[in-house]
């Protein structure tokens, strides 16, 4: 296949969905010669902070030296952005070469009745079997959705096991309590691995210890950073990062965020773990502290409270369940204080689309409503009422796509000195982004 035929192909799958379950995925990577047994893995799962979390894993790793395999969904923007090594990602080539590797073992199971591979399952099978062929140091993978029958669970062992913040989402899939959740995620956890989790409820907690003990897998809890603080720049309103102490170090962030001290915070400590391996009596990984140091202030994770322009003001945020864009009503309140945002947003259905509007909407008192680019898509008409009836003294503007919406936010901004903050879902996120940083207009 050239690159073009992989891509329709790839997409032409994701159009027949998905189902949770391993079977598939174990039969194609069995087909495949099990790649993902030769690599070293860090798996990191959780309802928020997954990204950033591995973000900083890997700036650090990538600091000291190391090539490692970076797997992530959704992209933001390129598919490629989904398998990369270190900072390059996956070449048009490569996708190709290995969607048609994929794609014949995938036939191969339909020939024979053994199963059909979803989109995310050929994905990741590329990726894993693109990362063996590199010979990489080891492989960031994060999980897709849930942890028990999360295709990335395919793996029989990891080297680390990292859990970040557990929250409501994918109710339909996990639970509807945070103990099923929980254990959802939990079930990552391999034989005599080593796990670190960030702090939780005790119904959480718990679930951790429970099945760390079933498999004997050393449990860790990742401690909290402290004096943290906003970091501006001049005027006060250039938000340039954040500054936090962990273990009476101090470390700075350029992710600006406030919960990214937190997310920064557990990937040291998983870092601080991953220099305990040792192979005959060496270290697996040996990374200095400067490496640590320097991967958290330099790491990015685009999409994350990223400020794409300060005059005029505009910020995209990933927020897509209950506890994100409670997080992002925090950040937004710390760092602009009262000040009003005209409010770009589109949401998924399946969300809890109204807890979420109860977190964003005081921060607006105007909304532009667009629909999201995704098959999953609440209205726009539909969220525009939502909106109407949860607090009318909101202007509402309803556009039909990111194109139109970003139209209407060049014309509100026309002239004034509106800001405007842009969330709801990373479907969305990711098309306005892409248009925002195209137009000559804007400049950070």
């Amino acid at each position: 296949m050239t690159y073009k035929e992989a891509m329709e192909y790839i997409r032409e799958t994701a159009a027949f969905g998905s189902k949770l379950g391993l079977d598939n995925i174990r039969t194609l990577m069995n087909l495949l010669g099990d790649p993902q047994e030769e690599l070293t893995i860090i798996h990191i799962a959780g309802t928020n902070g997954k990204g950033s979390v591995s973000a900083y894993i890997l700036s650090i790793m990538e600091q000291a030296g190391y090539r490692m395999g970076f797997y992530t969904s959704p992209e933001l923007s390129r598919f490629s952005e989904r398998i990369r090594i270190n900072e390059e990602e996956i070449s048009d080539e490569a996708v190709a070469y290995y969607a048609t590797m994929v794609r014949n073992q995938a036939e191969y199971m339909r020939e024979h009745c053994l199963g059909s591979p979803s989109e995310f399952e050929l994905v990741l099978a590329m990726a894993f079997c693109f990362f063996k062929d590199k010979g990489v140091d080891g492989v960031i993978l994060e999980v897709g959705l849930g942890g028990r029958l999360d295709a990335t669970n395919v793996i029989s062992r990891s080297a680390l096991t990292v859990i970040t913040k557990i929250g409501f989402d994918h109710m339909q899939y996990l639970g509807d309590t945070l103990e099923l959740i929980a254990s959802e995620k939990a079930a990552i956890i391999k034989p005599c691995g080593r796990v670190i989790v960030y702090p939780g409820k005790q119904e959480v907690m718990e679930v951790y210890e429970k099945r760390c003990a079933e498999q004997k897998a050393e449990l860790y809890i990742a401690g909290l950073p402290s004096k943290r603080k906003v970091l501006r720049g001049s005027p006060p309103s250039r938000i340039t990062g954040q500054e936090f102490v962990l273990s009476g170090r101090r470390y700075i962030t350029a992710m600006a965020g406030t919960y990214e001290a937190y997310n920064a915070a557990l990937a040291i400590q998983a870092i601080h773990l991953l220099r305990k391996i040792r192979c005959g009596g060496k270290e697996v990984f040996g990374i200095s502290d400067e490496c640590i140091y320097e991967g958290v202030r330099l790491a990015k994770w685009p999409g994350r409270f990223e400020i794409l322009s300060f005059e005029p003001m505009i910020i995209v945020d990933g927020a897509h369940n209950e506890d994100g864009a409670e997080a992002l009503a925090e950040t937004v309140r710390e760092c602009f204080g009262s000040r009003k945002f005209i409010l770009c947003t589109g949401i998924l259905r399946d969300k809890q689309y109204e807890k979420m509007l109860s977190y964003l909407l005081p921060l607006s008192e105007r909304v532009i409503v667009c629909e999201v680019p995704n098959p999953r898509s609440l209205g726009a008409d539909e969220l525009a009422q939502v909106i109407h009836g949860m607090q009318a003294s909101n202007e509402i503007i309803v556009s039909d796509s990111p194109e139109n919406a970003y139209e209407t936010i060049k014309k509100l901004q026309h002239g004034s000195d509106a800001a405007v903050l842009i969330c709801g879902s990373l479907y969305l996120v990711g098309p306005m982004r892409e248009i925002i940083l195209k137009s000559t207009q804007y400049s950070s």
